[in-house]
């Protein structure tokens, strides 16, 4: 698979934004209650990207995307994440050739949606960590279980 040229910058953050697409089924029932479900374990976000680049920066950018993903192929790019800059596989749902303009002779804007594969968010694992901490699993676990020793004595 191929990366996102290490030389260009990354979309600007101020114009970032990010659309998970719905997961949940939400089913009526003839009680007034509703039942809900995940439909599937991952689903695509979609990001709206804009990026400011020198012209020297713009000519690799077409490039990359004309000729190194054809436009429509998957490639890893790093993106900002809660967690921190995460590399994930994205692909360009509009052209951002489409959407280009100069703001000055030597900067070049582009703006482009990009799909996610599956954002990638805390696993299980740490989000159970985070959830005692300060605490770590281990002293959590030895205070449940004193606990329930001082319970049942």
């Amino acid at each position: 698979m191929i990366n996102y040229p290490s030389s260009l910058p990354l979309p600007r953050l101020k114009d970032a934004a990010y659309k998970r697409q719905p997961n949940i089924l939400r089913t009526e029932m003839s009680t007034g209650r509703a039942r809900q479900r995940r439909k599937h374990l991952s689903v695509p976000t979609l990001m709206e990207a804009t990026w400011r680049l020198r012209k020297d920066e713009a000519t690799v950018f077409e490039g990359f995307v004309d000729h190194g993903v054809n436009l429509i192929d998957w490639f890893l790019m790093d993106i900002l994440t809660p967690r921190g800059v995460v590399k994930h596989q994205v692909r360009f749902m509009k052209d951002p050739l489409e959407n280009m303009k100069p703001i000055s002779a030597l900067v070049w804007q582009y703006q482009a949606q990009i799909e996610m594969k599956e954002y990638k968010a805390a696993s299980e694992e740490e989000a159970a960590i985070s959830l005692v901490k300060p605490h770590t699993v281990a002293s959590f676990v030895s205070s449940i279980s004193s606990s329930i020793n001082n319970y049942l004595e």
